[in-house]
């Protein structure tokens, strides 16, 4: 496929709020423009993609959002390290939003392909399944984290949009989707019955109250994420106002840069989407300069990837804690460069697993539960999936 037939150059003009054109990002990205053949695309290099379909939403305001994102991050400091940012500016308008989720199903295929990491932005969350779709075509056992105040199950018949999109992912079989993880859910604006409907599938959901106590805790979420949707209305409104369901509470603005730099740290990641930003309530464009500001921790903290592998690499120590449940040891490993950890857990699901085991990352409040007998829940989580 060609890109040049889905997509539009961006128009977008930085805005350089004390730093220098010369200082800025600009400097490491190179724009698709009608002048020239579409950048070449390599592995390792970032490629960041516009989306405003918004049609099966009442978000109306997200249409115009990626290119002012584009401004603020334009005008942002250039990172300390070298990456390659090709902006392949955004898709082209369509008819329906069914031609959208299928061109960028193609778009983010094709990226892959060329082994791109991609950054989306929307547009309205319901495109993260077209993302995972494509995901798929490249890789099994997929994770995806998304970032939300709500889990957007809708309600019975309301139809495929952007408040009901994740039921189509808990259809998906474990070869396809191994874990969906919600990260800042708030309670009050869950339905109970959806949480339970999440974790019994062996899903994971953490709430916004755990989160700010425990936000270590969220990391290995990410490092174990293919992709990662951000729901700009995760964010509370004090912080971040440009969102159709505003909230006095939610992330602070300092977590989120938090987690959206997890996300970038993390070598599995291959997509970051940033969604559900409205402009319309964003006079100040304050929201729009905080989602520029999620991209740049994203890409910064990208630029600072280890490529950790536990089994079979010399980084890393073993630890085996011996179980009291007969024929079951708990065996660990610890990063000597980065200090992650990751744990392995045994299957007999071996069409999915044939090396018979499954390493999943780790806290290091993990290893210290299974030092004292109690098996943590995430082991507890995937062996019930895998077993």
């Amino acid at each position: 496929m060609n890109p040049v037939d889905y997509l539009d150059p961006s128009d977008s003009i930085p805005f350089f709020g004390g730093v220098t054109k010369e200082s800025s990002t600009l400097v490491n990205i190179t724009s698709y423009t009608h002048r020239k053949a579409f950048p070449e695309i390599k592995q390792g290099d970032i490629v960041i993609l516009g989306v405003s379909e918004n049609r099966n939403s009442s978000n109306i305001g997200s249409s115009k959002s990626p290119d002012l994102i584009r401004s603020y991050f334009y005008g942002l400091s250039n990172f300390p390290l070298k990456v390659k940012i090709v902006d392949g500016g955004n898709l082209k308008p369509t008819k329906t939003p069914s031609d959208s989720y299928s061109a960028i199903k193609d778009l983010v295929d094709f990226f892959l392909g060329k082994k791109a990491t991609l950054i989306i932005l929307g547009g309205t969350q319901e495109i993260s399944l077209a993302i995972y779709q494509a995901i798929c075509i490249h890789r099994k056992s997929i994770g995806v984290s998304f970032i939300d105040s709500r889990l957007d199950l809708g309600v019975p018949d309301s139809g495929f949009c952007a408040t009901s999109y994740i039921q189509k992912f808990l259809e998906e079989p474990i070869g396809n989707l191994f874990n969906l993880s919600l990260v800042g859910y708030q309670s009050y604006l869950v339905d109970p019955k959806q949480i339970d409907s999440l974790t019994k599938k062996s899903h994971e959901a953490f709430r916004l109250g755990f989160i700010r106590g425990n936000f270590r805790e969220v990391e290995p979420t990410f490092r174990d994420s293919d992709f990662v949707s951000v729901d700009i209305g995760a964010i509370r409104h004090s912080d971040c106002p440009g969102n159709i369901y505003p909230s006095p509470n939610g992330l602070y603005a300092e977590e989120a840069c938090q987690l959206s730099r997890y996300s970038g740290l993390s070598d599995k990641t291959c997509c970051f989407g940033i969604f559900e930003l409205n402009s319309d309530s964003d006079p100040s464009l304050q929201s729009a300069h905080l989602s520029a500001q999620l991209v740049w921790h994203f890409i910064e903290a990208f630029s600072q990837r280890k490529g950790e592998i536990p089994h079979n690499n010399i980084d890393f120590k073993k630890f085996i804690v011996k179980s009291n449940t007969p024929g079951i040891d708990m065996i660990f490993y610890k990063s000597m460069i980065s200090d992650n950890w990751w744990m392995e857990i045994p299957t007999n699901n071996y069409e999915l697993f044939p090396e018979r085991k499954v390493i999943i990352a780790c806290s290091y409040n993990d290893y210290l539960l299974a030092s004292k007998q109690e098996l943590p829940e995430r082991w507890i989580r995937v062996y019930n999936k895998v077993i």
